[in-house]
C-alpha cells in the first residue's frame, strides 16, 4: 500500500483520470476496479488572507497552482502507468494518512 499526492491541471483532468478506475454497472452506478481510496483536496493556502473586523477582506489569501489528489493504493507499490508525471511532493504537508 502506498500514499501519494498529485497535482493536476484542473478538476477535470483529475476526474479524468479517477474515472479509469471505476466500471459502470447496469443501474448507472460506480464501481470500483481498483483497490484505491481518492481524496479531492482542490488547493492549498499558500498565505492566509487579512481581514477587518467585519470580516470584509483587506488583502487576498494565495493558493496553490492546479487541483491536488491525494491517493491510496491498497495493491500497488508505485503509482500506476501514467500517474507518475503527476507526483508532487509537498514541502510541509497539512496532512498525513497512515
Amino acid at each position: 500500500m502506498i500514499h501519494k499526492r498529485y497535482t493536476f491541471t484542473d478538476k477535470a483532468q483529475a476526474d479524468s483520470k479517477i474515472s479509469k478506475f471505476f466500471d459502470i454497472d447496469e443501474e448507472g452506478n460506480k464501481i470500483p476496479n481498483e483497490r484505491a481510496a481518492f481524496i479531492y483536496l482542490d488547493k492549498f493556502v499558500l498565505t492566509q488572507g487579512e481581514y477587518d473586523e467585519e470580516g470584509v477582506e483587506i488583502v487576498a489569501p494565495t493558493y496553490t497552482e492546479g487541483y491536488a489528489l491525494d491517493v491510496v493504493w491498497h495493491d500497488l507499490e508505485e503509482s500506476p502507468y501514467g500517474w507518475k508525471t503527476y507526483e508532487t511532493e509537498p514541502e510541509s504537508p497539512c496532512h498525513t494518512l497512515y
